[in-house]
Parts: structure tokens; C-alpha cells; sequence
């Protein structure tokens, strides 16, 4: 009888914390996906390189790329939408990618915001930029792309 009140209380706290688990990952989603909203939606503002971590993004070379590439696409008339998201884990850290089409005047580009979660806030580690014409395996479902998709 003994050894299965200690089963039915294992079991109940490896529920628990698993649960706890989940609600944390979600909460952390939930904010590094607002957070990659922000930045899409700011890149012409002057001071959301602050939103790329320095250890990262050495401001040296993030600033003036960042302004090359909203001075040449003019984002004020970007026309596009998230895609999709891919949770990975790289040597054991767990990481998610938020996915950005848009047709720019300079170009049709993804954009792609890579959140490191093993941190205790969700944390910018990687910002890629490609055309939306290259395949890409983190895009699950095709039809969501714009090139797929019809949405202009």
C-alpha cells in the first residue's frame, strides 16, 4: 500500500512539473514571438537595434545593416505576413524560429528570428534575411509561403 501512495505522488509531481514545463515554454513563445512582431513591424525605427542583443549583434554591424537594408526596401509599404515557426534543438539548447515573408520594393525577403529559450527570458541568438524564393526545411507547410499562398 506504502509503495503505491509513492507511486501516485511521483507520478502526481512529475505531472505537475511537467505541466509547469509546458506553460513556461508557451509563455516564452508567446513572448518571443511578440517580440519578433515588434522588431518586423519597427526595423525603421532608430533604436531597435537595442532589440539585438550585443553579445550577438555587435552594433557595429548590425546598425549599419540595418539601415542599408530599410533605407533600400522601403518597409513602409511591405506587403506580406508570418509564416510559420520550427522549434529545434542545437546541442541541446531549445530554440525557436519565427518566419516573415514580405515583398519589398528591393526585394521579396523571409526573414527569419531565431529565440534561444534555455535562457530565463526568451533571447534574440540569430537573425537571418533570404529571398522567400529559396526552399526552406523550417517552413513546414508550404501553402503558408507567399509565393504558395496568394497573399500579396
Amino acid at each position: 500500500m506504502k509503495g503505491l501512495q509513492v507511486i501516485i505522488f511521483l507520478t502526481t509531481a512529475l505531472g505537475l512539473l511537467t505541466g509547469c514545463n509546458v506553460k513556461d515554454k508557451l509563455e516564452k513563445m508567446d513572448k518571443a514571438k511578440a517580440d519578433s512582431e515588434f522588431i518586423m513591424n519597427n526595423l525603421t525605427k532608430p533604436d531597435i537595434t537595442d532589440r539585438f542583443p550585443e553579445k550577438y549583434f555587435p552594433k557595429q554591424q548590425v546598425k549599419p545593416f540595418i539601415d542599408t537594408l530599410t533605407k533600400h526596401c522601403d518597409f513602409g509599404n511591405k506587403r506580406g505576413k508570418f509564416v510559420d515557426f520550427f522549434t529545434m534543438s542545437i546541442n541541446g539548447a531549445s530554440k525557436t524560429a519565427y518566419i516573415y515573408e514580405y515583398i519589398l520594393n528591393c526585394d521579396s525577403l523571409r526573414f527569419i528570428y531565431i529565440y534561444d529559450f534555455d535562457t530565463k527570458e526568451p533571447e534574440l541568438q540569430n537573425f537571418k534575411i533570404e529571398g522567400i524564393e529559396i526552399e526552406n526545411k523550417m517552413i513546414i507547410d508550404p501553402s503558408k509561403q507567399l509565393l504558395n499562398s496568394g497573399t500579396e
